[in-house]
């Protein structure tokens, strides 16, 4: 039998009642480097009694600068909103994961525990997930109850790291935002388990991250475990009709789910009925519902119309119905469901579209097939300012979510020191990448838009890490994630990227380092997990056989690594991180061109014999 705990009870409605106080710096545009720069806010938080909230948005913070607001953080157990969006402008990428981490370290040695933690609009990317996992797993966020990481710049490997930083203690969050992120199919499938053991949320805003069906489903199955969600923004993400039958299969668990964004999520006609069918077998009580932009036809929107006004008190409880930018049919069409929808409907028809179009259901025969082949290539063509105007109405999430921008502050300074390390690639320069630099090469490298660059990149740095590995298990360590992320790259998306090519162009530099041969080892991971990522058409196998120099390049590029650390990393990796055609094409290669090879590096090679056979 459970007891009523009239302090907890007390103290909770004391708490309600509590004006709350804090320190507020929002939009100062403050440059804080130092502990100097740094002292009125210090000053503030510890002349504050009561710090429940501490907003710092819009000013820029450095590692020492952070340390000093993290001293004094250390006596305030009380603080429970971290409000740090937009904090991080012009600051490199090596420098935010530290300051972080001084920041929750703060926290941490304060006992706090926070209820609200928003680091929008921060492009931090994977490794800001980083200096964050500690904070996330510790007794702060224990009680967290949102989190808010809109526009980081996270991708894929970002909502991994955040996905297993969560999961650890997974808090009992009733809000998550993280849109415009590009999540893709596997950053929302990670995150989906994460809330599957949760099992609390009441808001979900994921909009513009080139999520695909498969991801939509696996958020879908997710959201059953959720109850309580009562709005849910998936806009400018391609749920498609495969989408739209995982979400209609989660409706019936969802019985307090009151606002729906699925603006622009191509769900075409077919998609459309099948949540048309979903609202009305379950009564679903939806007060808000965006659909705009989504290639339905006449009779399908009519279908919506009737089933989410088929209740009788639908006038009163919709507020807001978008519809616009979908083929509505003639005038007369067009009437019938703003008698139905009342003020709440906004019903502007596609442009171009033909007022006497019956339906569009002839262009949903191709739907599926051309959604699982977009699905595959996840095509990462601009898609972050794609959203309508209608679309951009995030239903019943922040208001800062609307009209963001990408913060590429900052950008300038990491991508210097990549190039220069790609350069010359030297222990110093590896160093200047900080304590984590597989994650910022790999950054940099994902920002690049042409796919055949993106992969030179990919091979030229993981050879060049590889380089400095011969005597240093961190740089080993480092190459071998980078050979898996190519080649599960190249496999996901298409083998157009030459990444043998460059792999094998370019195995020759390697110096002695602690740093480097984990690094490089982490780079051939991700080099191979990056072409893997893109397509299977991409001569893979040709580009590492140029940069491990078995092959002659026609661009006569300068192999700037050191060949026998390479091949030492390709050892390690081969066995287990490449698929038996590579395998064997690299074996057949290396024992032909054995007998030519300049005498150090036959002998290398020789004493690798997983090079040469199984």
């Amino acid at each position: 039998m459970s007891t009523f705990d009239l302090k907890s009870f007390s103290s909770a409605l004391n708490e309600t009642n509590k004006v709350q106080s804090g320190v507020d710096f929002t939009g100062k545009s403050l440059k804080l480097d130092t502990e100097k720069d740094a002292k009125d806010i210090v000053a503030a938080i510890s002349a504050c009694p009561d710090l429940y909230y501490l907003t710092l948005t819009g000013n820029t913070l450095g590692v020492a600068a952070a340390e000093a607001i993290a001293k004094a953080l250390e006596s305030h157990p009380e603080l429970k909103v971290a409000r740090w969006s937009d904090m991080f402008t012009g600051r490199m990428k090596t420098e935010i994961p530290p300051a972080l981490k001084a920041l929750g370290d703060g926290m941490i040695a304060a006992g706090a525990r926070l209820k609200v933690l928003d680091l929008s609009d921060n492009a931090f990317g994977p490794i800001g997930v980083e200096g964050l996992a500690k904070l996330l797993q510790s007794e702060v966020c224990s009680e967290l109850e949102e989190l808010r990481l809109n526009n980081n710049g996270l991708g894929i490997t970002g909502a991994r790291l955040l996905a297993k930083a969560l999961c650890s203690r997974p808090p009992k969050l009733r809000v998550f935002i993280a849109g415009r992120n590009r999540l893709e199919n596997d950053g929302a499938t990670a995150l989906a388990k994460v809330f599957e053991k949760m099992g609390s949320l009441e808001e979900v805003a994921m909009p513009q991250n080139g999520i695909y069906h498969v991801g939509i489903s696996a958020l879908s199955q997710a959201f059953k475990q959720n109850p309580q969600l009562s709005c849910l923004n998936l806009n400018d993400n391609t749920i498609g009709p495969k989408g739209a039958e995982a979400v209609a299969e989660a409706l019936p668990r969802l019985k307090n789910l009151k606002a729906i964004n699925f603006g622009d999520c191509l769900l075409k006609s077919k998609g459309a009925r099948t949540l048309a069918k979903a609202f009305k077998d379950n009564s679903t009580l939806l007060e808000c519902l965006d659909l705009s932009h989504n290639e339905i036809g006449r009779a399908a929107c009519k279908e919506l119309v009737d089933a989410i006004t088929v209740l009788p008190d639908s006038g009163e409880r919709l507020s807001r119905v978008v519809l616009a930018g979908n083929s509505l049919g003639n005038a007369a069409s067009k009437k019938s469901m703003k008698a139905q929808l009342g003020t709440a409907g906004e019903l502007t028809d596609d442009e171009g579209e033909s007022g006497d179009e019956d339906d569009d259901d002839d262009d949903d025969e191709g739907t599926e097939s051309e959604e699982e082949s977009d699905g595959e290539s996840q095509d990462e063509e601009n898609t972050e300012d794609s959203a309508t105007e209608d679309a951009q109405h995030s239903v019943n999430t922040t208001a800062t979510s609307n009209n963001i921008t990408l913060d590429t502050s900052g950008m300038e300074e990491v991508r210097n020191d990549v190039e220069r390390f790609l350069k010359e690639p030297t222990l110093e320069n590896l160093e200047r990448l900080g304590s984590n630099p597989v994650d910022v090469i790999e950054a940099h490298i994902e920002s690049i838009q042409d796919t055949d660059e993106l992969l030179t990149l990919y091979v030229n740095a993981t050879l060049s890490v590889a380089g400095l590995s011969l005597n240093s298990d961190k740089a080993g360590d480092a190459a071998q994630q980078l050979f898996a992320r190519t080649i599960a790259a190249a496999n996901k998306r298409a083998a157009s990227w030459p990444l043998t090519e460059r792999l094998l162009r370019g195995l020759a530099l390697i110096k002695n380092s602690d740093i480097a041969g984990d690094a490089a080892q982490q780079l051939f991971a991700r080099t191979i997990a990056a072409a893997n990522k893109r397509a299977a058409s991409w001569p893979l196998t040709e580009r590492l056989l140029r940069g491990l120099a078995l092959i002659k390049s026609e661009e006569k590029a300068p192999i700037r690594w050191h060949l026998p650390g390479c091949y030492a990393s390709l050892a390690r990796a081969l066995p287990q991180q490449f698929p038996a055609a590579l395998r064997s094409t690299l074996r057949f290669f290396i024992g032909a061109k054995l007998a030519n090879l300049p005498t150090e590096l036959r002998e290398s090679l020789q004493q690798h014999p997983v090079l040469l056979h199984e």
